[in-house]
């Protein structure tokens, strides 16, 4: 069983959730509730509880405001958020569980499940520190990402990544600043993720940062040429697009 307690300061909120804890989540054991930052801090220091279940704008603070308090975060978190636009991609980069209200039950099941997959004590300090860093950015534009590999979590500076590709149902990725390395998730994925970021998949495999681009040759077979000398293959498909993209940028 986990053991969770929920914070939020509207009471109707509080109930829906627990009402659906109870219902969908029989493996979430809800010990404690609490509507504030400072009631938040006491209940979670009395009852150490295996994860929260915490809003993000109450009266006498942020959900943000709470978990600074804690020098280290020796419990999972999930925030429970109507926020939209760049603090859901600053969630995204930080690899940061969230949940959008009003809840969908199959949002909180699958953040559920989540939970059990998760490294307690490495993750959770790294994640939020990223999401520190990534919510404050000015241009509304994380710069930090989160990646989950078999045994570590890496935080990485977006602009350290070189290419990213595939390899079967994960990614590989590599960088300017340390070794190359195998993360849990699809291409697919971070391609959703990093696309509005100067990346572009030019290939089914493949999915380059434009920044580290240095030739775009179309024979005998198109590819692109990276600045760190990789040949790496473009689709004909994508050539058009890739052309296009290449073009807006002043360094090419």
């Amino acid at each position: 069983m986990i053991s969770a307690i929920i914070i939020d300061d509207e009471k109707l909120a509080r109930e829906a959730l627990a009402n659906m804890l109870k219902i969908f989540c029989h493996d979430v054991d809800l010990i404690g509730e609490a509507d504030g930052v400072e009631t938040g801090i006491e209940i979670i220091n009395r009852l150490e509880p295996d994860v929260v279940f915490l809003d993000i704008q109450m009266p006498d603070g942020s959900g943000f405001d709470l978990l600074k308090e804690f020098s280290s975060i020796n419990f999972k978190f999930v925030f429970i958020t109507a926020y939209q636009e760049y603090a859901i991609q600053a969630f995204k980069f930080s690899a940061i569980d969230y949940i959008l209200k009003p809840i969908d039950p199959a949002d909180l099941v699958a953040a559920v499940e989540k939970l059990h997959e998760s490294v307690l004590n490495e993750d959770t300090n790294k994640k939020f520190h990223a999401f520190i860093e990534n919510i404050q950015w000015h241009e509304k534009n994380p710069q930090k990402i989160v990646l989950k590999t078999f045994d570590t979590v890496i935080v990485s500076e977006k602009e350290s990544i070189i290419r990213c590709e595939s390899e079967n149902n994960y990614t590989m990725f590599y960088f300017t600043d340390k070794p190359k390395v195998l993360v849990s998730k699809t291409l697919k994925e971070f391609d959703d993720l990093l696309s509005s970021s100067g990346f572009f998949r030019v290939h089914q495999s493949h999915l380059v940062n434009l920044s580290y681009v240095d030739k775009y040759n179309r024979f005998p077979e198109s590819h692109v040429i990276l600045t760190q000398g990789q040949k790496i293959p473009v689709s004909v498909r994508k050539r058009e697009l890739l052309v296009k993209l290449l073009k807006q940028r002043t360094n090419y």
